[in-house]
């Protein structure tokens, strides 16, 4: 079960939806880290089977351009906020907000950057870490997402095989707590790395997890480069 530390008590709570599986995530579009946060509770919650709606929340700010280019499903534009079971922002919130997760303030800022290089440079950190991110940040995901994608297009080329289920166990278990996606990142380089699990099931297991991840691990299969 997705557990979040509410940003009042520090306390973990369980995330379920209040009288049905509908779930409402409210959050501030303005806001990149906000965002993504929030896309990322989308999807650990879809995982379990709640039915996410994402609901805009006035923040002053305008919304940010073009969130699909870091795989951010924009929220609903005829959503209404009414009873929030997650609220995600740098702002203040309605105390009858079920859970808050105040985030940084984190306009993109690397219009020259690939936008999912600078989501996994967000993904590698917490979601309420308040480091800004820098160029060194963006320039090290961006190498890793390469690296990420060039695994995933060599895996392809092997036979399919079963997906080690305790391992993405484990990376799914980062996720749900508390959004640890540092950690389950660490997982995922562990499992790529890992030459006693065959190269078809590696690749089986990073296309999963990248159902999370929101990295486009799989653009690069079956691409023809120079060098081939």
């Amino acid at each position: 079960m997705l557990q979040l530390a509410d940003a009042r008590s520090g306390r973990k709570t369980p995330v379920q939806a209040a009288g049905g599986r509908r779930l409402t995530v409210a959050f501030c579009p303005g806001s990149l880290r906000a965002a993504v946060t929030a896309d990322l509770v989308r999807r650990a919650a879809e995982r379990h089977h709640l039915v996410v709606m994402l609901a805009p929340h006035p923040c002053g700010e305008p919304p940010m351009a073009e969130p699909l280019r870091y795989n951010i499903h924009p929220p609903s534009a005829t959503a209404t906020v009414g009873a929030v079971d997650v609220h995600v922002g740098p702002h203040d919130h309605d105390e009858g907000d079920r859970i808050i997760l105040a985030t940084m303030h984190d306009h993109p800022a690397f219009p020259d950057a690939d936008p999912l290089a600078v989501r996994l440079a967000l993904l590698d950190r917490r979601h309420g870490d308040r480091t800004p991110l820098g160029p060194a940040d963006i320039a090290e995901a961006h190498t890793r997402l390469l690296e990420l994608r060039a695994d995933v297009a060599r895996f392809a080329e092997a036979p399919s095989g079963a997906i080690p289920l305790d391992r993405i166990s484990a990376i799914h278990a980062a996720v749900d707590d508390d959004l640890d996606t540092a950690r389950a990142l660490a997982l995922t380089d562990s499992l790529r790395h890992d030459a006693a699990v065959a190269p078809g099931a590696r690749f089986e297991s990073l296309v999963h997890l990248d159902r999370t991840f929101g990295l486009d691990l799989a653009q690069d299969v079956g691409k023809i480069h120079p060098s081939d």
